[in-house]
């Protein structure tokens, strides 16, 4: 076709060369525009020698407007393809189907145009090409449809008609095993090459028996992909036959299915593997739908209650639950429900034998991808033996506690009873010591009197300990918090072991002036008996020679430090927690273990303890210990309270 106009031809009906006197020219130009397809004549120029009236209504134009078909008629992307295949067409002769093309459709737009053209040149009625073309638009818009859902979802379609060389392929087909079309010819060899070998006899048979007896078939093979691995490929097919019954064509559709399958194994082995899992599994694993019903259970229900799995499914819980439990299993599943939470619930459920079991289940909502409720699962072990043990450890701690709680109020109960004859003891003693009442008349009675007042002394000192502790385990030991000033009550202490100082050659050192006017929110006799303990310690374990520290500083968070230093055995580390436990002694020196009863410290602890303070502890072996002890400061105590 030219690039120019030529000689004016037009569209017009009676240019019809073959339109001769002996033909019968209504009839054959009624068949002609009547025709589904278009069918026109052009000469070697391009120039229209006829075209009928349906292609005026394809391409957008008046009947009999176009004279010439030129550039601007076609796509810029096919004109050359098409002027060439005509080109082809004029030299060679004969006819050929011309390569889809795009037209415009005089509105802006593109029509695809499918063209048969038959070169009759060479007749004298005609002399010129005849074209039988279609508008192919839609078909083509519905060949990209499928091309774009070949490439999305990983699938092609195939065919073979019979006579071919090998089948057609579409190019998803194509795309699977990552092939361009223009790099191959297809034949049945070069498909044959491209399925593993392993596959290809299967195949044959099942395309063969479908040609036999028309069945469908469907298998999945390993295909080879450009890159030398094999892609797993579902393939599809069925037979077409003609109205006789011959078989024509099969067609099919082949799906890669590669991924699918490792998805499938891991879901497979998965499954294999939780299965395993659930049937070996010691707690019994269930799974309830969204209506509660029971959908399984793991064989392990057979060893903890007694009943094979098929007839736990036919069960309820709710009748074999114990009557006192049935609403509290109710009421935590609707509460797993609402906050879509494992719940973990402890339960009594009847057993075969006919006797409850306690059970705890952890009990699991399922949810799907929009969070609609699913069911849930469930997973259930025997704690009756647990269960068991707990209330005997219970009923024993009770037990003990009434026990303990028995002698403390014992003890408490007989401070008066068990002091009394001891004060008597000590001032008889004491007089007889002094011969207020005139000699004893001899000096060995004097000696016996002055040894039963220091025991008599010692005895008591011991009893107070462990009343005190008594007290305080049986809440009995009261309290008078008010406002202790700090020096006054250290210098007062450090008066009270002066002389057991004295006797032990050790020096006290009091650092009290970081804590002038300082006063504590304490009890102002116990704080004294803490203060005397913790020095009679230091002075019993403080070597001659030694130094004790006695000091107060104030503290962050509203409270006074007292600390006790000295330079004694010290206690090892391991030994530390065993010094605070009551009776506990670690001293591996017999003569000063024998002089107390362990009650100094843990007793200490505990009246710090009433009285809101901190206590801390601090030693190193062969070198010393320090005490700490911290207690609220008054005055911030007096601020809170009127706050």
């Amino acid at each position: 076709m030219s690039q120019e106009p030529g000689t004016q031809g037009g569209l017009r009906p009676n240019a019809l060369r073959f339109n001769a006197p002996d033909a019968p020219g209504s009839f054959f130009r009624a068949v002609v525009e009547s025709a589904a397809d278009m069918i026109s004549v052009i000469d070697a120029d391009g120039i229209f020698m006829y075209a009928c009236p349906k292609a005026a209504d394809v391409f957008g134009f008046e009947h009999g407007s176009i004279d010439t078909l030129t550039e601007k008629h076609f796509h810029p992307d096919d004109h050359q393809m098409v002027l060439s295949e005509f080109a082809d067409l004029i030299e060679q002769g004969g006819r050929r189907q011309l390569t889809d093309h795009r037209m415009s459709n005089g509105k802006g737009g593109w029509v695809w145009i499918q063209t048969h053209a038959i070169n009759l040149f060479d007749d004298p009625r005609v002399n010129g090409i005849v074209m039988v073309s279609r508008d192919i638009t839609e078909q083509k818009r519905r060949e990209e449809e499928i091309h774009h859902a070949e490439r999305a979802v990983g699938f092609g379609h195939w065919r073979w008609d019979h006579g071919d060389v090998g089948p057609y392929w579409s190019d998803g087909l194509f795309g699977i095993l990552g092939l361009d079309r223009a790099d191959h010819d297809q034949d049945m060899q070069w498909t044959t090459d491209l399925i593993a070998e392993e596959d290809r006899e299967a195949i044959a048979d099942q395309c063969i028996q479908a040609l036999v007896d028309g069945t469908s078939f469907s298998r999945v093979i390993s295909m080879r992909h450009v890159d030398g691995s094999y892609r797993r490929v579902m393939v599809s097919g069925h037979v077409e036959r003609d109205p006789w019954g011959t078989p024509v064509s099969i067609v099919g559709v082949s799906q890669d299915v590669t991924e699918m399958e490792k998805a499938n194994s891991v879901i497979q082995q998965s499954e294999q593997e939780f299965r395993l899992l659930a049937e070996h599994s010691t707690d019994v694993i269930s799974r309830y739908d969204i209506d509660g019903r029971l959908v399984y259970i793991s064989p392990s229900v057979e060893r903890v209650l007694g009943y094979p799995p098929e007839e736990s499914m036919k069960q309820s819980w709710v009748d074999y639950a114990h009557p006192e439990d049935g609403k509290h299993i109710a009421s935590e599943i609707v509460a797993m429900y609402a906050d879509r939470q494992t719940r973990r619930i402890s339960y009594r459920m009847m057993a075969k034998s006919g006797e409850y079991m306690w059970l705890e289940s952890a009990v699991t909502p399922l949810f799907g991808n929009k969070g609609e409720y699913q069911g849930m699962i469930t997973c259930t072990r025997d704690i009756t033996e647990q269960k068991t043990r707990e209330q005997e450890l219970m009923a024993a701690r009770e037990h003990a506690e009434q026990a303990s709680l028995t002698k403390s109020r014992f003890l408490a109960n007989m401070s008066h009873e068990l002091r009394t004859p001891l004060n008597a003891i000590l001032g008889f003693s004491e007089m007889m010591t002094q011969q207020v009442f005139g000699p004893l008349g001899n000096t060995q009675y004097e000696e016996y009197a002055g040894l039963i007042h220091e025991s008599g002394s010692h005895l008591l000192s011991l009893i107070s300990d462990i009343l005190d502790m008594s007290k305080i385990e049986a809440g009995k030991y009261d309290l008078c918090l008010e406002s202790v000033d700090v020096v006054a009550t250290l210098e007062k202490a450090a008066r009270m072991v002066q002389t057991r100082l004295s006797e032990g050659e050790l020096d006290l050192l009091l650092q009290v002036d970081a804590a002038a006017d300082c006063h504590v929110h304490a009890d102002e006799r116990a704080l004294t008996q803490i203060l005397l303990n913790v020095l009679s310690n230091a002075v019993k374990f403080t070597p001659a020679g030694g130094r004790i520290t006695l000091s107060a500083i104030p503290t962050a968070h509203d409270r006074i430090a007292i600390s006790v230093s000295d330079t004694g055995v010290g206690i090892e580390h391991d030994d530390l927690e065993r010094v605070l436990h009551p009776f506990e002694q670690v001293v591996r020196h017999a003569e000063l273990a024998s002089q107390g009863t362990g009650l100094g410290l843990p007793l200490v602890r505990a009246l710090v303890d009433l009285q809101d303070g901190a206590f801390n502890i601090e030693s190193t072996p062969g070198k010393g210990t320090t005490v700490i002890i911290a207690l609220p400061d008054a005055h911030s105590t007096d601020e809170a309270l009127t706050a």
